[in-house]
């Protein structure tokens, strides 16, 4: 191969740009690797994916093409947000700034759609659970990453903080006495105290595949009394009621996904009040664990009482018993852990998760050579055994680094390898591919992410049906925008859990010559292994002819400090300004910079790429939305 190189003298040295960020040269021709191929058309694929699914479903004034009127009750506007929630985060990436446009558009339509029919209020719904308003606002929290200056947006996050914190008299959500979170129905209006048979229309459908919430409603004996309204016997009624007494007022552990909403506010603005908040609310959590024997209760009442109205600790709502079980307790514990320690950079608040997982885990048992544990409890003890699931362990491990939760990792990993000859579930597969294992996982999931869009796609453009007859899953279904594996891939990241999380990953990207977010274009980028305090990257500038600059942030709102970094650079030869017929691995070398900041600039010569040892001091600095030459 012919390979022309061109330097100055020696590149190893770190220098100031004019971003006033160091910035390291790496100039060492390299052969495009196949998985930055692939990384590189699935960007732009996807950039393109996302604007036809929009103009297909989207209408010229941002609304979504749906029903004239929707009379749903607290069913409300999570779906349609949700089904944009890839758009944002793409771009942040290094997708296409139309995307993250088209974003904040349907925003505002949806928004303005959903007022209409009743649902949302002063732009936010007016009573839902967190698992739903969860799902609705993860498209909300990526926008400060793309945009960290738009003051519409940041308005908007700190009024729908307000609703939380005790600062908005319409929407007294907060008991600031008691830190709590006054019922499990909130939002713009305020605590939901009573529920009617009209809240749960048209949910109620849904519910019957679900078991009853409780075994001793008078006259409620199957969940088929969702759908029985009968004048003479409303079952629906009695059960509504039966579910309002019990499950409405007071707290329970899915508030916790209430805590991303304050971090979003905080990234905005930086204000330690909301540091405070999230650290007296999961510090009431905690209280009411350790107070409970090491188990979270699952409802406490207004009076700070656990089980005031269920009399247990058991039966509260998205609890124990109903209607999933433990891991509604374990997801929102961990989107509050990951939200506090980036908040704080305390790693304690890892342990309330874990300790819930370790509940179940303590609780199973061996059953065709698998572990399978218990989700619920009631007045029969724990019950409805099931595998155990590895995404708890991953997210604590990937960003606590605790070897305990890989072991736990290994073990479940093990079982799958057991029973199908390979890991079958993508998070373990990606888990051990950065832990230097699994070198096929890349491009099996690019691989397979072309597939999805191209089934989406496909969907889209067959798409025949009245509007009127859709439900408000509607347009999750054909969203082709696969982040998971770009999140994966790119920034070391797990992807984001659709019931409220941010984003938070080891690494993240700007351009530093257009000054935007995500990977400048032609630039791919590898993270091929996470250890406690470094992490490795693989980067390709895919242009020969043009150079690109790479911003590296430690973290994804600069929370890690980057120590210094280890890379390639071509050395002096000679002080020959032109070196030809030379292999390029052969003129390269190692070298190690001392960085000592948050963020670094890469000079990506043609064609050219290196391996970079990131060394990092985690939860160092104090997170933000803003980009790393602002801070």
């Amino acid at each position: 191969m012919l390979a022309v190189a061109f330097y100055s003298g020696n590149q190893a040295y770190a220098q100031t740009d004019n971003i006033g960020l160091k910035t390291i040269v790496c100039d060492s021709l390299k052969q495009p690797p196949a998985w930055a191929l692939a990384e590189r058309h699935l960007i732009e694929t996807i950039n393109q994916a996302g604007i036809e699914f929009y103009n297909t479903y989207v209408l010229p004034d941002d609304t979504l093409e749906w029903k004239e009127r929707y009379e749903g009750g607290m069913n409300s506007s999570d779906d349609a947000y949700e089904a944009f929630r890839g758009f944002s985060v793409h771009t942040a990436m290094g997708g296409s700034d139309e995307l993250d446009k088209l974003s904040r558009r349907v925003w505002d339509g949806i928004t303005r759609q959903f007022t209409r029919y009743g649902q949302i209020y002063r732009g936010f719904d007016s009573n839902w659970d967190w698992m739903h308003h969860g799902e609705g606002y993860i498209t909300l929290y990526p926008m400060g990453m793309v945009e960290p200056n738009d003051e519409k947006f940041r308005e908007l996050s700190i009024n729908f903080a307000a609703m939380y914190i005790g600062e908005d008299p319409e929407a007294p959500n907060w008991d600031p006495e008691l830190k709590i979170i006054r019922a499990s129905m909130n939002g713009s209006r305020g605590p939901k105290m009573e529920w009617t048979k009209r809240d749960w229309i048209p949910t109620n459908a849904n519910l019957v595949y679900y078991p009853l919430p409780f075994l001793d409603i008078p006259g409620v004996e199957a969940t088929t009394a969702w759908i029985n309204d009968h004048p003479e016997n409303d079952q629906f009624a009695k059960l509504v009621k039966g579910m309002s007494d019990r499950m409405a007022k007071g707290d329970v552990p899915i508030n916790l996904g209430a805590t991303a909403l304050i971090a979003n506010a905080w990234l905005y603005t930086g204000d330690e009040k909301y540091v405070q908040w999230v650290k007296d609310y999961i510090g009431t959590w905690e209280r009411l664990t350790e107070e409970n024997n090491g188990i979270t209760p699952d409802n406490v009442g207004l009076s700070g009482k656990i089980g005031e109205y269920t009399g247990h600790w058991w039966g509260g709502y998205y609890g124990w018993v109903w209607p999933r079980g433990g891991y509604d307790i374990v997801y929102p514990e961990l989107t509050a852990a990951k939200v506090a320690t980036l908040m704080t950079g305390d790693l304690r608040y890892a342990d309330l998760p874990r300790s819930q997982v370790a509940v179940m885990r303590n609780q199973g048992k061996i059953e065709n050579g698998k572990h399978i544990i218990p989700i619920r409890h009631d007045h029969r003890g724990w019950y409805h055994y099931v595998s155990e699931s590895s995404y708890p362990y991953i997210n604590l491990w990937y960003l606590y680094h605790n070897e305990e939760d890989w072991k736990h990792i290994e073990r479940l990993a093990g079982y799958q390898i057991a029973e199908s000859g390979r890991i079958t579930n993508p998070d373990l597969a990606w888990a051990h591919f950065v832990r230097g294992e699994n070198p096929d996982f890349p491009m099996d999931a690019l691989t397979g992410d072309f597939e999805f869009i191209g089934r989406k796609l496909d969907y889209i453009r067959n798409e025949h049906g009245d509007p009127e007859t859709w439900v408000d899953n509607k347009w999750i279904i054909p969203d082709p925008i696969r982040m998971d594996n770009l999140v994966r891939l790119t920034v070391g990241a797990m992807p984001i859990h659709k019931r409220g999380e941010m984003l938070h990953a080891q690494v993240r990207y700007f351009d530093g010559k257009s000054q935007r977010p995500g990977l400048p274009p032609d630039v791919a980028a590898l993270v091929t292994r996470i250890e406690k305090d470094w992490v490795k990257i693989e980067i390709i500038n895919l242009n020969q002819l043009e150079s690109r600059k790479l911003v590296v942030q430690g973290g994804t709102y600069g929370e890690h400090q980057i120590k210094a970094v280890e890379y390639e650079s071509l050395t002096d030869l000679h002080n020959d300004r032109f070196q030809i017929d030379s292999t390029p691995d052969q003129m390269a070398s190692q070298t190690k910079m001392s960085i000592n900041a948050l963020a670094f600039a890469v000079d990506l010569g043609p064609g050219s790429g290196s391996t970079l040892k990131l060394h990092l001091d985690r939860y160092a600095n104090k997170a933000s939305y803003q980009f790393p030459w602002n801070r």
